[in-house]
């Protein structure tokens, strides 16, 4: 098991660097409600919006959505009309935005940070994106069986950290909703309100997700 931990984490620091380290941390943004963001890790375009919010330093309530998923998936065709990823609602400005490039412009000139230069390249930077998927061996991308807790979880992680992203991924596949603060680029931290844990790594996170939230 350790090794295999460490075969992914080699697999995800692969898959930052091929996207140039895009989604650096930023200082978190001034808003009075967190954004909604419904996405899921295996998504090429979801990334792209990820390293956005990152970038941005917005505080955002993530609902993940990997394929097969039950839980906020079907809600998207509800509220926007249509099953895409990703999906954006800003309760602070009453936005709602489908395309990942419309989100990273809005999310810039509303909360500010730095945009990524990689949006000159055009459909190259999908294409980085799509092979950053497949170094992660399309990890994110379909349900796993799981007991959702009944308050969403708190993760600290920005979209650049490959041991973030591990955790990122474990989260989406089990269907689990978590308040994302990118505003750290040290030790990947996960908070559960459900029972007051605090655990501190990527590798004790996952242990725990695994421990207390499979059926």
């Amino acid at each position: 098991m350790i090794i295999f931990y460490w075969v992914h984490l080699a697999l995800s620091f692969l898959a930052s660097v091929l996207r140039f380290g895009e989604g650096a941390p930023a200082k978190s943004a001034t808003q009075n409600q967190p954004i909604t963001l419904y996405e899921f890790e295996g998504c090429p375009y979801c990334r792209i919006a990820r390293e956005a919010v990152s970038q941005s330093g917005a505080i955002v309530l993530v609902r993940p959505c990997p394929k097969g998923g039950k839980r906020f998936r079907p809600s998207v065709s509800e509220l926007g009309g249509k099953a895409q990823f990703p999906y954006m609602i800003d309760p602070n400005t009453d936005m709602r935005i489908y395309e990942s490039g419309d989100i990273a412009a809005y999310l810039h000139n509303t909360y500010g940070g730095r945009r990524s230069w990689l949006r000159f390249l055009g459909p190259i930077n999908q294409i980085l994106s799509q092979f950053g998927v497949l170094f992660r061996l399309a990890a994110g991308t379909l349900k796993r069986a799981s007991a959702p807790p009944e308050q969403p979880l708190e993760f600290f992680g920005a979209e650049r950290d490959p041991r973030a992203r591990l955790v990122k991924e474990l989260l989406c596949e089990m269907e689990i909703e978590y308040l994302w603060r990118s505003d750290s680029d040290g030790s990947p931290l996960l908070i559960d309100p459900n029972n007051g844990e605090r655990i501190s790594g990527a590798r004790a996170i996952r242990a725990y997700l695994k421990k207390t939230y499979r059926p």
